[in-house]
């Protein structure tokens, strides 16, 4: 069955790439597929899939595998603001060149 929407090859090799770390790191703590499954309470199936890369699979299983591996906290490393360096350049393009004070109910003198 082809998929209607494509994913860019480079998305789908870097989830191939997650898939293989979770693999990695569940094995390095000695837990079985069934175990972990059910401790993210998702079937071996699923677990399955998102170890080889799947992406049907949802972003709450993988952070799910995540929290039963100890490494939740990588999450917060995904798409910081103080790390986006386009983001930051095109913010600053934004910025105005100079900035006027503004004039309110007291500047006035009459």
């Amino acid at each position: 069955m082809t998929q209607i929407h494509e994913l860019p090859v480079e998305i789908e090799k870097y989830l191939s790439q997650i898939g293989e770390r979770i693999r990695i790191a569940r094995k390095r703590r000695m837990i079985t597929m069934e175990d972990m499954a059910s401790r993210m309470f998702v079937t071996r199936k699923t677990l399955s899939r998102l170890e080889k890369g799947d992406p049907g699979v949802s972003l709450a299983v993988f952070a799910s595998a995540l929290w039963v591996l100890g490494l939740e906290k990588n999450l917060l490393e995904i798409a910081v603001p103080e790390k986006d360096k386009t983001g930051i350049f095109l913010e600053q393009q934004r910025l105005p060149e100079r900035i006027r004070k503004q004039k309110n109910k007291d500047d006035l003198d009459f």
